[in-house]
């Protein structure tokens, strides 16, 4: 009966170890992914951007300042966020004016962030977005991205900054 013990600790001990082992290495693999997940994550973070910027050419290709292509003229207009720019106009100027931007790039910046806000700001228009988005075929950053240059283009004269690339290199 004792060898029998023995043999049944012995037996529990090895078990015991291999599960242990095992865990370990699921442990240690698991890690592992975390380590992989979070340079997944890092390199989308990079990438980001550089999407956010192919789409945006659809509407308006690169230039300094950039503008609406035709593409991007029909989703201001057929999406309707020009006339809900026009409705809040007085709200988004005065949170221009709050932001302080000193030179076109930072008041640009600052328009994009104001509009891509809106849906939050104003959750009231979000079904008149998405509808405008379906009806033109875009999404709502294509629909708000339109409506952040109709934005600026209608705000820079006032606070003295070029809209066009013609008048982008004259010191004013």
């Amino acid at each position: 009966m004792e060898s029998f013990n023995n043999f049944l600790l012995a037996t529990i001990t090895v078990l015991i170890g291999a599960i242990g082992y095992f865990l370990k290495r699921m442990f240690d693999r698991i890690d592992e992914m975390g380590h992989e997940v979070r340079d997944i994550r890092n390199d989308i973070a990079d990438i980001k951007p550089k999407m956010e910027i192919l789409w945006q050419d659809r509407l308006g290709p690169v230039s300094s300042p950039r503008q609406l292509n035709e593409r991007g003229q029909k989703v201001l207009e057929e999406s309707g966020i020009k006339k809900i720019i026009d409705e809040k106009w007085k709200d988004l100027s005065i949170k221009l004016k709050l932001a302080d931007p000193k030179n076109p790039y930072d008041a640009e910046q600052a328009i994009i962030g104001i509009i891509k806000d809106m849906p939050k700001d104003y959750p009231e228009i979000v079904e008149d977005l998405k509808t405008g988005a379906f009806q033109t075929g875009e999404n709502i950053d294509a629909v708000l991205f339109a409506g952040a240059i109709y934005a600026r283009n209608k705000v820079f004269p006032t606070l003295g900054f070029p809209i066009d690339s013609t008048d982008a290199h004259v010191d004013k």
